[in-house]
């Protein structure tokens, strides 16, 4: 199991039926989140960790991270690094 920690809007819909109603959110933050989600199986880690994310954390959450790489992630136009947590 890995988590993909990307941060943004999104907008949050219900889906489903009388009986059962589902909460769903779109976004291209979302679809980034899922991305890095499913990059953990090729970096073999738990956790990834987009920049936009680790800008936000406090210094003391930035030092148990470590950066692994600096990519170019399907859409969008700027390169951003990633990180892990070592735990």
């Amino acid at each position: 199991m890995g988590f993909g920690l990307h941060q943004g809007w999104a907008i949050e819909g219900t889906i489903g039926s009388y009986f059962k109603i589902d909460a769903s959110y779109l976004s291209p933050n979302v679809n980034m989140a899922s991305r890095l989600e499913a990059a953990t199986k090729a970096y073999d880690v738990k956790i990834l960790i987009s920049e936009p994310m680790y800008e936000l954390l406090s210094r003391m959450v930035k030092n148990l991270c470590r950066e692994i790489d600096r990519v170019l992630m399907e859409g969008t136009v700027k390169s951003m690094r990633l990180y892990t947590v070592d735990i």
